[in-house]
């Protein structure tokens, strides 16, 4: 006997083996022992999840001795007929390659013909998204009255192609992919009866793997028992050989290097991911997915099934979880899909995300803008309140000693030089030519929300008086803060312009003849 495929061997036979699918099950189901048979189905919804099977175990129970039945026996001829795929009264067709009006007028035609052993002619249409709408208007007729023997079933992949008057002559079902429970339970009942050892992790990665759909899964198993079919176990590590790693171990060691801040194992991260020619922008999809994980975990959700990761996976993430609060996840997920963003457009990607994603190693790179302009208005206040507080003698007392606002205040600078930078890397991205003028000024001081940005006295007039960068500028910091109080003063710089004044200061020189 020739070899059987997984895929086809342990194809659903009847209505209690479809797993996945109950919300469609048990209305046909239903409404075939109650003898309400419709003339026409419409099923859709992604590959892999059970439309033709279930299109043939239809077929199957209508024509079965005992039918229409919704539990057909499987025993006799027309049931054997149909799971051996030589049934006489069940007809498939390939929509993608019987398109055209020509095969759907041979169809119209042979419709007329009684069954020869069932009792019904049964048309299951797959892929019938690809049927040209002429071919469909030819074939709306026949299917709003097909003769009483005839039963259609079409299914598709995009049930937005096919034409609504198609769609509202058939009772319509959608199919939605199996979740992460029904697909391991799936893939040990086959493990079972083909009694192969497995451990749970591998059968986890294969039903994650597969993402709803059964044959995809399926497939990816075949593979596992030919590779292992020397010791009939499969394990985890086997799988990950089969179908490649997530990336996982890198994004560990990436979350480890933002916990420690350490530079130099940053780089080494860095070194080791390009010597492996893992692509920023495969690394950053799979950062993303996992700080997705990490903002449920930071919610209180801790099933691996909801999390869809295993059980090693989510031990490892625990400590990146507890060593970042939630404010500081939010602003370190923010930061990568900027940089996400930006190197999805990148001519040379490695560079932008290798010094880019070292600005996550501080907290402080990723602080407020808000909070930027606002400290001098906040720390004044503070200091107000302290003085207003306490008597004349503890004030004097007070300002002898080192003062915690005044150690806040030194690091005022910083921040007003970051939120400047924050506005650069905007402009950089909307206009390098505004970027080249505005990257050479400097963050000075702040007065209220208003932030004073010195520029050089050669382009100081050509980037106040040019209105279009005044709104870049504007649109920049819309970008930046949801403070509409915030704004950015330019003014002209007092240190010397030009290379030779700066050299003259700096040496007290004085010209001779």
């Amino acid at each position: 006997m020739s070899y059987k495929v997984i895929a086809r061997k342990y194809r659903p036979q009847n209505f209690e083996e479809v797993i996945g699918q109950d919300h469609i099950t048990k209305t046909i189901s239903k409404s075939i022992s109650q003898g309400r048979v419709a003339h026409a189905y419409l099923f859709s919804g992604p590959h892999g999840v059970g439309k033709t099977s279930l299109a043939r175990i239809i077929a199957k129970a209508l024509n079965c001795k005992e039918g229409p039945t919704d539990k057909p026996c499987g025993k006799c001829s027309s049931c054997e007929a149909i799971t051996s795929g030589t049934p006489l009264d069940v007809i498939e067709v390939d929509g993608a390659s019987n398109r055209g009006i020509e095969n759907i007028r041979s169809i119209i035609e042979n419709v007329r013909i009684s069954p020869v052993g069932g009792k019904y002619k049964v048309y299951i249409i797959d892929e019938v998204h690809q049927i040209t709408n002429e071919a469909f208007n030819a074939l709306l007729k026949t299917l709003e009255e097909p003769p009483p023997h005839v039963v259609f079933i079409l299914a598709t992949t995009e049930a937005t192609k096919i034409l609504p008057t198609i769609r509202s002559r058939c009772q319509q079902y959608t199919f939605k992919l199996l979740s992460l429970d029904d697909m391991i339970l799936i893939l040990k009942s086959i493990l079972s009866k083909e009694t192969i050892e497995y451990d749970n992790e591998a059968i986890f990665l294969i039903a994650k793997e597969s993402r709803g759909s059964v044959r995809d899964a399926e497939t990816i198993l075949e593979k596992m028992i030919a590779y292992t079919a020397d010791k009939k176990s499969i394990k985890a590590e086997d799988v990950i050989a089969i179908i490649g790693s997530n990336n996982f171990g890198y994004i560990k060691k990436f979350f480890d290097c933002l916990i420690s801040g350490d530079k130099k194992e940053y780089f080494l991260f860095i070194k080791s991911m390009f010597e492996k020619a893992l692509e920023p922008k495969t690394f950053m999809n799979d950062l993303i997915e996992y700080m997705r994980i990490v903002l449920m975990m930071k919610s209180g959700i801790d099933d691996i099934k909801i999390l869809e990761i295993p059980e090693s996976e989510r031990t490892d993430i625990v400590p990146f979880c507890n060593h970042f609060n939630d404010q500081e996840i939010e602003k370190i997920l923010e930061h990568i899909l900027n940089v996400e963003e930006r190197i999805r457009v990148a001519s040379q990607p490695k560079t932008i995300f290798e010094m880019r994603m070292l600005l996550l190693l501080d907290m402080n790179n990723l602080m407020s803008p808000i909070n930027t302009l606002s400290s001098n208005n906040n720390m004044q206040s503070a200091n107000d309140k302290i003085k207003n507080n306490i008597g004349a003698n503890q004030t004097n007392q007070l300002e002898k000693q080192d003062s915690p606002i005044d150690n806040m205040t030194a690091n005022t600078d910083d921040k007003k030089i970051l939120f400047y930078r924050k506005i650069l890397s905007f402009i950089e991205v909307q206009s390098p030519a505004v970027y080249s003028l505005l990257s050479q000024g400097k963050a000075m001081s702040s007065a209220g929300a208003v932030l004073i940005v010195e520029l050089p006295d050669s382009i100081y007039e050509a980037v106040t008086e040019d209105k279009r960068i005044n709104e870049l500028v504007q649109k920049a910091i819309s970008n930046a803060t949801s403070n509409k109080n915030v704004h950015i003063n330019f003014r002209k710089s007092e240190e010397p312009n030009d290379v030779l004044d700066k050299l003259k200061n700096t040496l007290g020189a004085t010209e001779v003849d």
